[in-house]
């Protein structure tokens, strides 16, 4: 009986593991043939490569991983251009499709490279905010085609918020905002006044001391694509002594910019561009 029961353990020395009945005959007859890269599981050789990636596929992967990232990093690294401006919209209308592309390619007709790069470039935000009169209006005129129109409450505040933090950042320097949100900034003194920018003689598209009239400029006038903007649409430069910006020499440089760009479009000529 012992004898037996030895029998049976020698043959199922591994039967824990499934085994071809190739392999149970061969163990049996107290023969060794596996192969160290032989599948214990399918009696089927492997390859080198399938035994290395049963091995250290998941070492593979992250090394795998780790080197695309690396290399789009690289290449992003190497293939960015720096903004000569930052601009800010903040106003009723949405920038959707080609509206972005309409108005950078306008500005950067009339701008110059500014930090010298060899690229015109601008980093552009825009926040799609209605003030409570504005949306009285969409819901009057919705009324008189029988129709409903509900304001994205949530939205509005979400953008306003953006707005206020943009402002506080100090990032965009060229500001263009519906007039109710360019009272607000002015009035906390927040713009440059238009006499360090044009001197004692102020453009006929200035609405004030601080902003000029997006509609009253030849720029708005000569480039059709970028009418989509609300001609009350008001322009801006952030002031030196704004949060952010005042003390730092960097944004001082940089403001400077923004200047020079807001000069430009008051100043344009549309014979200039032809």
């Amino acid at each position: 009986m012992e004898a037996q029961t030895s029998d049976v353990d020698a043959a199922g020395e591994n039967n824990d593991v499934p085994m071809s009945a190739a392999m149970r005959i061969l163990q049996a007859k107290g023969e060794n043939l596996q192969n160290e890269h032989e599948s214990q599981y399918t009696g089927k050789k492997m390859t080198w490569l399938e035994n290395f990636w049963y091995q250290h596929k998941w070492h593979a992967g992250l090394i795998t991983f780790a080197v695309v990232i690396g290399a789009v990093l690289v290449w992003q690294i190497l293939t960015y251009v720096r903004p000569d401006v930052h601009i800010m919209y903040t106003g009723p209308v949405a920038f959707i499709g080609s509206r972005y592309t309409a108005l950078e390619e306008a500005l950067t007709q009339v701008m110059e490279d500014y930090n010298g790069d060899g690229e015109k470039a601008i980093s552009f935000t825009d926040n799609t905010y209605l003030s409570e009169e504005q949306i009285e209006k969409k819901q009057e005129e919705a009324k008189a085609q029988n129709e409903d129109y509900y304001p994205d409450y949530s939205g509005m505040r979400a953008s306003y918020g953006r707005f206020q933090t943009e402002m506080t950042a100090a990032k965009h320097m060229l500001c263009m905002l519906d007039p109710a949100l360019y009272e607000q900034i002015r009035d906390m003194d927040g713009f440059m006044p238009l006499s360090d920018i044009f001197g004692e003689k102020l453009p006929d598209c200035a609405a004030d001391a601080y902003g000029i009239r997006l509609g009253d400029t030849a720029f708005y006038a000569y480039y059709p694509g970028i009418r989509f903007i609300p001609a009350d649409t008001m322009l801006a430069v952030r002031s030196k002594d704004a949060s952010g910006i005042m003390g730092n020499e960097t944004k001082l440089e940089q403001l400077k910019y923004h200047a020079a760009l807001l000069c430009a479009i008051a100043s344009f000529v549309p014979d200039a561009a032809e």
